[in-house]
């Protein structure tokens, strides 16, 4: 270090020195420490390198030497950087958590509305026994279906006016979702006038349940409105097929009332293909 160098950096300290012991510390003392910096690097521009005395520093403290471009990124270094993490993605992950909530509570408001309008709605508007004979008749099985597709065969003869069949109505549609593919259901309108399927099957009193083999033999009627398991009972014999059939082709059915074709037994398998 040359002697001007060592005077101006010495001059400048004996300052700061003095000031800080008679004033402790204001704002004269920065101003003071900067501008003998800038005097001595104009004075002479090959220094590069000041005392990096602290404001804090007290009398007697023993300082290093910082250059002047380290003591500016020093400086620049204590300024604020913010905060380590952006809470931008926090915000929008909280903003996205309350959305769903909001959705989540008006699709549970919107069904909850439309069960209470729909339980309204059957409860003022209740599906009547002729409704409920009427649509199974719409999908009733043809005719042609009994004897030619193996499966047994449930015929009921009904009309609008009979209080029985209103009363079986309940019963033989859950049978009928209960057996589904397995068993053949036609319904059949009395007051349509088809007279000849009529004394075919030697109805003379409604409700009429006409219970078929899978091979087309008519093998009972129940007359009346019957319980879902005496119904149940009959179709599990019919289903309950044998591979000899010597001895009868399915299980003997445990409940029987009327044998129309006691007296006609060549009438007996019914087979509707081509008629």
């Amino acid at each position: 270090m040359s002697a001007f160098q060592f005077q101006t950096i010495s001059s400048c300290h004996t300052y700061r020195t003095i000031s800080s012991s008679a004033f402790a510390y204001n704002d004269s003392t920065t101003t003071t420490d900067f501008l003998c910096s800038d005097e001595a690097k104009t004075s002479n521009p090959d220094i590069d390198a000041i005392p990096a005395i602290s404001e804090s520093a007290s009398f007697g403290e023993s300082v290093a030497f910082v250059p002047l471009t380290r003591r500016d990124q020093k400086v620049a270094s204590n300024e604020d950087p913010g905060p380590l993490f952006s809470t931008r993605s926090d915000e929008v992950k909280v903003d996205e958590i309350k959305e769903n909530r909001m959705r989540n509570i008006a699709v549970a408001i919107t069904s909850f509305t439309f069960a209470c309008l729909s339980y309204g709605w059957q409860f003022t508007h209740p599906v009547t026994a002729v409704e409920i004979l009427a649509s199974m008749e719409k999908s009733s099985a043809p005719l042609t279906a009994i004897g030619n597709n193996g499966k047994p065969t449930v015929i009921d003869f009904w009309a609008p006016w009979c209080e029985n069949c209103r009363v079986a109505a309940p019963t033989l549609q859950a049978v009928e979702e209960e057996y589904g593919e397995r068993v053949n259901f036609i319904m059949v309108n009395a007051d349509d006038g088809d007279w000849p399927l009529i004394s075919l099957f030697g109805v003379d009193s409604i409700p009429h349940l006409a219970l078929i083999s899978g091979e087309g033999d008519v093998e009972t009627a129940l007359i009346g409105p019957m319980s879902r398991n005496v119904l149940r009972a009959d179709l599990d014999a019919l289903l309950n097929k044998h591979d000899d059939c010597k001895a009868g082709c399915h299980d003997d059915l445990p409940y029987k009332m009327f044998d129309a074709f006691s007296d006609r037994q060549e009438s007996r398998q019914i087979n509707f293909v081509g008629r």
